[in-house]
């Protein structure tokens, strides 16, 4: 690109230098053309006049011919001496004025200078030769220098202006170069911004580009781990029951069974079985939300509490936790159902992390113009590295997991679902042995 441009801009350069040049030259050469014709004419004026009055004078007062000729051949050689040609030829009749013009002989230039003459005995033609040798040696010489200023600037003129566009293209090459870098993978690469001026704007535009490149990267690399990670969680997650089912179908089918270790068998294949179909009907509920659009209405808090606590109350009596409900006099815009799995689920988790006779409570609150409902527990608590990971599918606390918990490790992740889906934000803070607590903060209510 840069080689391009300076070709095209050299050779406008050139074709308007050597136009420039050109109208110069013919200016000059027209100029002293018409000046050496008009100093001829002038003095073949001179000259004609100097010899009519002389003629006339002569012949008034002698009145001879031969004198008249031979004050003719006086003038002739006297001007021949001057490097000036005369002729004075016989009457060639009419011919108006003055007429000049040039002509070459061999690397000699002469200006013919002809008109006709009156005196008292007669009429002469008269024909005066200038040289303009000189004058024409001097016009070639400035028009060879003007060709030498030409050849001189237009090598200089090469220089500059290869100089120029180096300087003008270097930000282009950089550019050039750390794209070729980031399209290599280099997503860190950077223009180093100075100045003010369009190139720098360019190449911050273009940072923000890369920035933007190596943003969207990452999150693509975070992207196709999680989703290896789903894959590998899975994979572990039904190793366990497909290994247990295996086991125990081989056992009825190959060794002597009697009705108690039968009935033993298949209450392990149902167990597991029934584990295999909650990690199957939780991904169909992640599946589902993936694109899902809520069907929204106004849900009074203190409905959607009592619900929920309705729901639980079994399930704690398993646990022997405690469910404390403090609702809010508020009215939550979203779906009924969602949210409701939601709280449930939030609450299950925190029995599961309690020991016996420990409690959950369900609280309703505003701060400012959000409405946060929160799940407090007194359990077991987590690390800050295990509320980094809790949302991810099939990840379970191991001390939850060791207390014979039978989830599946996908409920959190459908509570972040359901919350994104719901336009609010979830935050947990957890503290190990104190408890853990967890708030959904929502923008849409009343």
């Amino acid at each position: 690109m840069k080689i391009k441009t300076f070709f095209i801009a050299y050779i406008l350069f050139l074709t308007v230098l050597l136009g420039a040049l050109g109208t110069v030259s013919i200016y000059l050469t027209n100029h002293q053309m018409q000046t050496l014709k008009e100093q001829s004419k002038l003095e073949y004026e001179r000259i004609a006049g100097s010899m009519v009055r002389e003629i006339n004078a002569v012949y008034q007062r002698v009145g001879e011919q031969v004198v008249i000729d031979a004050l003719l051949d006086s003038y002739v050689n006297m001007h021949r001496n001057r490097d000036i040609e005369m002729f004075v030829l016989p009457y060639l009749g009419q011919e108006e004025g003055v007429l000049s013009l040039f002509e070459s002989r061999g690397e000699d230039h002469v200006i013919r200078v002809s008109g006709n003459i009156t005196t008292i005995p007669r009429e002469f033609h008269l024909q005066v030769i200038f040289q303009a040798t000189d004058s024409i040696n001097e016009l070639r010489e400035i028009q060879r220098t003007l060709m030498y200023l030409f050849i001189v600037f237009s090598l200089l003129a090469a220089v500059v202006l290869y100089v120029i566009l180096t300087k003008i293209f270097k930000p282009l090459e950089v550019v050039a170069q750390s794209a070729k870098k980031i399209a290599s993978g280099q997503y860190d690469e950077r223009i180093q911004i100075l100045g003010k001026n369009e190139l720098a704007i360019m190449a911050t535009q273009f940072n923000q580009m890369a920035t933007e490149i190596e943003k969207q990267i990452q999150l693509l690399k975070e992207e196709a781990e999680r989703k290896q990670q789903f894959v590998d969680n899975l994979a572990h997650e039904i190793r366990t029951p497909l290994t247990s089912i295996y086991g125990y179908a081989e056992y009825m089918q190959k060794g002597f069974v009697d009705e108690e270790d039968r009935v033993e068998a298949t209450s392990y294949l149902l167990e597991e079985a029934t584990h295999l179909r909650n990690i199957t009907n939780s991904m169909l509920k992640l599946a589902a939300l993936r694109n899902y659009t809520l069907n929204e209405e106004e849900i009074p808090l203190p409905r959607l509490f009592q619900q929920v606590a309705t729901s639980l109350e079994l399930p704690f009596q398993t646990y022997d936790v405690k469910l404390i409900v403090q609702p809010l006099d508020a009215v939550l815009v979203g779906q009924d159902d969602l949210l409701k799995s939601l709280l449930m689920n939030l609450c299950i988790n925190g029995a599961k992390a309690c020991d016996k006779g420990g409690q959950v409570t369900l609280k309703g609150t505003r701060s400012k113009e959000k409405l946060i409902l929160s799940v407090e527990d007194n359990g077991c608590g987590m690390t800050q590295g295990e509320i980094e990971r809790i949302t991810e599918p099939f990840y379970q606390v191991d001390e939850v997991r060791n207390r014979g918990n039978e989830g599946v490790g996908l409920g959190l992740t459908l509570c972040q679902k359901i919350v994104e889906l719901h336009g609010a934000t979830m935050e947990i803070t957890s503290e190990i042995n104190v408890g853990t607590k967890v708030m959904i903060s929502f923008t849409t209510s009343k």
